[in-house]
């Protein structure tokens, strides 16, 4: 239900971005038909080409085509999130000054049509270079009573596979191999696919590592892919895939991790793993909805992504209402914590806007009583 409304809303953004352009430039016959194609195809494409990679078909043709695809999937957004507050511009003018567009002369309007594209085409690019940004790094601190003194670093939603930026991934490895943590806890879309390039950039994470444990929980993307080919992955780099499972990660200090809810309900994976908890954990898992379930326990800290802190516009207004309210940060859920980590890669158009990759590392320490701090952040390089 949820893929077919956001299939939906994405039919209706291509809608409006052609009936705008081809009404600000003019275009008839052939080339309005030309342009209509044109969207259609490329803002479709997306779908065909990761298909194709799942099935191993045609790969390199797959990869230009999922690259065409989401680099349109980024212009289309930028320019429909320019669009809705043209749209008000014109109809306020309409309203208040008696002035219509129709009525503006055919270079102005065309002017305006290239002024949009051109704009939203900035906005990429910015956004581009967003993304294949050094990670911010947010520092957390967590104290209880008999805590043993240990890093952590949380890494999410690398989405690692066929057009991933191997470059931005080793960026955000050294950064995090600066941090010299004593453990890496992955909350899920480590990879996107299985396609060639995937296995290549999850081997740069184990030789980054390559004696800290490294915890993985499962998140949507990994179902995508191949829930038996990621547990294969995760055995041949030595990646604890925490599935339900629970390890300590000192004597005082427990790591549960749980799947993605495509895998299982969230209420049935918490069901196994908190029986087996006693005293401060650590709840791994991708969906921050899971919080909502652990409310009543205490001295818990549920780390999560899936979210991307929004990503880019218009995302970044509406990721919160898909996830119970939780878009970025730290939220207290009940007598529990919660923190969402926009995390170091991306999905879909390779772009950040207003949300950039994200580090968090955590520094737990002995304290009088459960307590988590939020530091500070330290801002990522180019």
């Amino acid at each position: 239900m949820t893929l077919l409304l956001a299939l939906l809303i994405w039919l209706g953004v291509l809608a409006h971005v052609f009936l705008r352009t081809q009404g600000l430039l003019g275009l008839r016959g052939r080339s309005r038909l030309a342009l209509g194609a044109a969207i259609g195809v490329l803002g479709l494409a997306y779908v065909p080409a990761r298909i194709l990679l799942a099935r191993g078909l045609a790969e390199e043709a797959a990869r230009l085509l999922e690259l065409a695809a989401v680099w349109f999937m980024g212009l289309a957004a930028a320019l429909w999130t320019l669009l809705v507050p043209f749209e008000l511009a014109v109809g306020a003018a309409r309203c208040l000054a008696r002035r219509r567009l129709a009525h503006a002369s055919p270079g102005f309007r065309r002017g305006l049509a290239l002024g949009l594209w051109a704009f939203a085409a900035a906005l990429v690019l910015i956004g581009w270079r967003n993304a294949r940004a050094t990670p911010e790094l947010t520092h957390l601190r967590l104290a209880f009573p008999g805590a043993s003194a240990q890093r952590l670093v949380v890494i999410a939603d690398a989405h690692l596979g066929s057009i991933s930026s191997a470059e931005q991934w080793q960026r955000s490895l050294r950064a995090a191999r600066a941090l010299e943590p004593d453990a890496l806890l992955v909350a899920g879309d480590l990879i996107d696919d299985h396609g060639p390039r995937t296995e290549p950039q999850v081997a740069l994470l184990r030789a980054a590592f390559p004696e800290e444990p490294i915890c993985v929980t499962t998140g949507n993307h990994e179902f995508y892919a191949g829930p038996r080919s990621f547990e294969e992955l995760c055995a041949r780099h030595g990646l604890e895939l925490l599935r339900q499972e629970v390890r300590h990660l000192s004597p005082s200090l427990a790591l549960a991790g749980i799947d993605d809810a495509h895998f299982v309900d969230a209420r049935e994976a918490l069901s196994r793993v908190l029986p087996r908890l006693e005293g401060p954990a650590i709840l791994l898992t991708h969906r921050p909805s899971a919080a909502r379930w652990v409310r009543e326990r205490e001295q818990t800290l549920v780390l999560a992504g899936h979210t991307h802190g929004g990503q880019t516009w218009p995302m970044i207004l509406l990721t919160s209402l898909g996830n119970s309210g939780y878009r970025a940060g730290r939220y207290r859920v009940g007598s529990a914590e919660l923190y969402v980590t926009r995390g170091t890669g991306v999905w879909g158009p390779p772009m950040r806007l207003s949300a950039p990759p994200e580090l968090v590392v955590i520094d737990v320490i002995p304290g009088p009583e459960f307590l988590l701090e939020e530091l500070g952040r330290d801002p990522g390089g180019p």
